[in-house]
């Protein structure tokens, strides 16, 4: 369990894959100068702090990504795409999850079940 966020952004769950960029904006009434918002406003690379302490960061699978019971897998993020794929990068994936390519979800700074680095 991830907890829940702490950072007051509009977004989604911690610990929930998406198939596509969820967008929220349309269903709010968000808009620029009268014209709605045509790109979300929750963007690759957003940094979110979750309850149990642990940094989050909104990527998406650049290749399939593997489930892994208790810590989740181990990725690399590669810079500014916000992409992910299974490396030794220090992030990692909801716990026992497995991940498509090209779908969106936060990574975690340090291992689940561990004290965050």
């Amino acid at each position: 369990m991830s907890g829940f966020r702490t950072t007051p952004n509009l977004g989604p769950e911690l610990d929930r894959v998406y198939p596509a960029m969820p967008f929220w904006d349309a269903q709010l009434g968000v808009s620029s100068g009268g014209v709605s918002t045509a790109e979300a406003s929750y963007r690759l690379g957003n940094v979110e702090m979750g309850s149990d302490g642990g940094e989050y960061i909104w990527v998406k699978a650049s290749a399939d990504i593997a489930a892994t019971a208790t810590t989740g897998t181990q990725v690399t993020i590669t810079f500014p795409a916000y992409t992910v794929a299974t490396g030794a990068g220090g992030f990692f994936t909801p716990v026992n999850t497995a991940i498509l390519t090209g779908q969106f979800f936060h990574v975690r700074r340090g291992a689940y079940n561990a004290v965050p680095a």
